[in-house]
């Protein structure tokens, strides 16, 4: 797990950036090692997370003809296999590193080498004889990748640090904005600057020197439904999943995993018991609030599979850490779960440099119970047809209109109103006009708030039915939110989290089944569910889903109140963009009755983020 920059144009280009410190920004994503390679208009820097061939696999790194030179980000669990079938077509190898076996698969195979790839990765490829540069991200998104054009050239880093370092990539996209605000994470290919962009997942950039703006192109999509395809039966599946954990066990390093006690993480450590040597090391955190915390579950398994386990409590976290972690985000990023998963991080560290996650599971099972909203609809009340107009030509906001506003709209809407935090709908606490100020509504398109998500899943079919909605799903929650929590708060310790039901054997297996066949009669997981009752004790899989939540409605009025007076004020002198009164008067209810959650977290969120990075609009 790695950290990388590249910059490309002319030697003009290199010389007015201070490359070092850009570089140094993604120092906490590779703690081991820096290195360094320049050539003529190129620049390619590298921070190391060590954890295979520990003492030959440094970067960048040269293919052994001198013709490229590589940075590389992420995992490839087969690059024992690729390298034996590379040595049998002539490839020679000086190290034991999967990054060379990634030099070595470009040069023979080119592009064509993501077919070969299976694990987590992000990397780019200069070519010195053509002048070009070839970056590719990972299937499903687990590694990240940003690129933005520079003054006759290109720069592509891992994460935002090293743009947010120029002052001519510090101008803030206001629909980024917006999309905090509905979904909690930015869409790729967007980020929260105007003109720096991710690369999506399951794609490829190619650009040349001279070229312009790069041409990016898709070598993998998630596949479409295919009905005739038949379920594997639960000894299929359990094979499956225990060899994906045998897979991504592989290390040099002390390998741990996070144990939430859900079903996802606890088949994890089933399966690490059986495979390794070792009594396998599992962490959790802990939360006072009953209704969120998990720890005794995740004790229970850890008995049963005698596992070395460690908790932290989660909520003993303080306004300074708060606005701390928040800051150190390279982009804002709403998801609560982010404090204790870093918590959970730097504990892990202490013990391993490596550790599995049950990331994927939902969304690829069909976890969540969002997944069953359409067939939880409610009726639509006879008023429905003029509230809307009303609500919208007065202005009036009324607690509690939207349990009733709910109920006026039709089923493919109350998807979209359960969905968002925020959109274009006339109720308090969920009105995206009512939050910005009217100065902002026209920059944030506010009437597209949800047209980057129905974009996704378009591609899937038409309307919102649950097979069209998972699909969507592994394209934004999945990639854009879980994926991202779990990388930016893992790497901020510096600690490799690698995600084995994403793994390619799983997806290839799993994906394209009907959703029919992964929830049935209402029962969310029913293909795992064998597994897991074969496998993990009854305490586990005999109780309703529960996320790795985190108390933050009651932590914003109580111990983080100081941190949210702390970001308004900053806010109000600061930033104009929010109506600032209706923040108050969130802060005031939440502070008296409780309740206010992602409305009022989502915008303190981007407030802490702009005050530590002293943004300006």
């Amino acid at each position: 797990m790695c950290g990388f920059l590249a910059i490309f144009g002319t030697n003009q280009t290199l010389h007015t950036l201070d490359k070092t410190r850009l570089l140094d920004s993604i120092a906490h994503r590779g703690p081991d090692a820096s290195g360094e390679w320049q050539d003529d208009g190129v620049y390619l820097g590298h921070r190391r997370l060590s954890i295979i061939d520990l003492s030959t696999g440094d970067q960048p790194m040269e293919s052994d003809d001198g013709r490229y030179t590589v940075v590389f980000n992420g995992e490839i669990y087969n690059f024992i296999e690729l390298r034996e079938t590379l040595r049998s077509k002539g490839a020679k190898f000086r190290t034991r590193s999967d990054t060379e076996v990634i030099l070595e698969a470009y040069r023979l195979w080119g592009a064509k080498l993501l077919g070969y790839l299976r694990g987590m990765f992000a990397f780019v490829i200069w070519d010195r004889q053509r002048r070009a540069a070839f970056a590719a991200r990972d299937r499903i998104g687990i590694k990240p990748l940003c690129w933005a054009a520079v003054p006759e050239g290109l720069m592509i880093a891992s994460t935002l640090e090293p743009f947010s370092q120029i002052e001519m990539f510090r101008s803030v996209d206001m629909q980024a904005v917006r999309d905090i605000m509905v979904y909690d994470y930015i869409l790729a290919p967007r980020t929260i600057f105007k003109n720096v962009h991710k690369l999506e997942p399951g794609c490829q950039l190619e650009w040349r020197i001279g070229q312009g703006d790069p041409v990016i192109s898709r070598y993998w999509a998630p596949p479409l439904t295919v009905e005739s395809l038949k379920p594997p039966d639960s000894d299929e599946l359990e094979s499956l999943l225990s060899d994906a954990v045998k897979r991504q066990m592989i290390s040099d390093v002390p390998i741990g995993l996070f144990l939430s006690g859900g079903i996802d993480s606890s088949l994890i450590a089933a399966f690490m018991a059986r495979h390794s040597s070792k009594r396998v090391q599992t962490f959790s955190v802990g939360f006072r609030e009953g209704e969120v915390d998990e720890s005794s579950i995740a004790e229970t398994v850890a008995r049963q599979y005698g596992t070395d386990h460690v908790v932290i409590r989660g909520d003993e976290v303080g306004p300074e850490d708060v606005l701390e972690l928040l800051g150190r985000l390279d982009e804002p990023f709403c998801d609560p779960a982010v404090l204790p998963t870093y918590a959970l991080s730097l504990l892990t560290k202490r013990y391993v440099k490596v550790a599995l996650s049950g990331d994927g599971g939902d969304e690829v099972f069909g976890g969540y119970p969002k997944y069953l909203y359409g067939e939880t609809a409610h009726f639509r009340l006879p008023f429905a047809s003029w509230l809307s107009p009303l609500l919208r030509k007065t202005g009036w906001r009324p607690r509690g209109m939207e349990r009733i506003y709910w109920r006026t709209l039709k089923p493919a809407h109350q998807v979209q109103y359960g969905w968002v935090h925020y959109g274009d709908f006339p109720v308090f606490r969920k009105d995206l006009r009512q939050l910005l100020r009217p100065d902002y509504h026209q920059a944030a398109q506010i009437e597209n708030y949800f047209e980057p998500w129905a974009r996704r899943a378009r591609r899937y079919g038409t309307g919102f039915d649950r097979d069209v909605v998972m699909r969507a799903d592994l394209e934004t929650y999945l990639s854009e939110n879980c994926l991202v929590k779990t990388d930016r708060a893992s790497m901020l310790a510096s600690l490799e989290v690698r995600v084995p039901y994403l793994d390619e054997s799983i997806l290839a297996r799993i994906l394209p089944l009907h959703a029919s066949l992964k929830i049935k009669d209402g029962h969310l997981k029913a293909l795992l569910m064998p597994v897991a009752r074969r496998l993990l004790p009854k305490e586990v899989w005999d109780r309703p889903k529960q996320g790795f939540g985190v108390p933050y409605g009651l932590q914003l009025g109580r111990a983080w109140k100081p941190a949210v007076d702390a970001a308004l004020g900053w806010g109000e002198s600061n930033l104009g963009i929010f109506d600032y009164g209706y923040l108050r008067r969130l802060q005031a209810l939440n502070e008296t009755e409780g309740g206010a959650g992602m409305e009022l977290w989502n915008p303190f969120v981007f407030l802490s983020w702009s005050m530590a990075h002293s943004i300006q609009l």
